[in-house]
């Protein structure tokens, strides 16, 4: 993890799809903002595993005050630049429902997932140390599983698709052919 501050002037991409000022605190005031460079690289890695068209950044960086006044303790990933408020859109602009998206980011490493409201259209997702699989829904401080494709009752098929193009891969001298959705299992 690399945490890097940014200056409230500085107006660089920090990867193909995401911007500094997406993650920027929401509380109104001029400040730096904290960014963990392996946040934005997962953020890309979710955004090509589910097709995205594009992802919102809800929340990003939070100064400890307005950490405070959205509900957190002020000491949170989002005030060390570890996590991000999501909204995943689709290829044909509809929202993918945090089910999917929680499955993906589990698949991908996040170590923080959480759906956070009850139409299932937001997602927290973190890297920070702490792993938590939560539904701030129900409860915000616990995890409510350890396996997110269990707990919605889904499949790889059902948060990927089925993938219908033939391939054939070699991994340790052992050669895996079929569908993408058969190689995977």
């Amino acid at each position: 993890m690399a945490v890097k501050t940014y200056k409230p002037t500085e107006k660089t991409n920090l990867s193909a799809h995401f911007a500094i000022s997406e993650f920027a605190c929401k509380c109104g005031k001029s400040h730096n903002t904290m960014i963990d460079s392996a946040l934005v690289d997962k953020l890309e890695e979710l955004r090509d595993a589910l097709h995205c068209s594009k992802i919102v950044i809800n929340s990003g960086y939070r100064c400890s005050a307005h950490d405070k006044a959205v509900g957190g303790s002020g000491a949170g990933q989002h005030t060390k630049g570890t996590a991000a408020d999501i909204v995943c859109y689709d290829k044909d602009g509809k929202k993918i429902s945090s089910k999917i998206v929680s499955c993906a980011a589990q698949d991908i490493g996040f170590n923080g997932i959480a759906n956070i409201n009850s139409s299932y259209t937001a997602t927290h997702v973190d890297v920070g140390n702490r792993r938590w699989y939560g539904d701030e829904t129900i409860t915000s401080s616990r995890s409510v599983t350890d396996d997110f494709y269990n707990h919605y009752g889904l499949t790889r098929s059902d948060v990927y698709g089925t993938r219908s193009k033939s391939i054939t891969l070699t991994i340790d001298g052992v050669t895996y052919s079929g569908t993408l959705e058969e190689v995977n299992k």
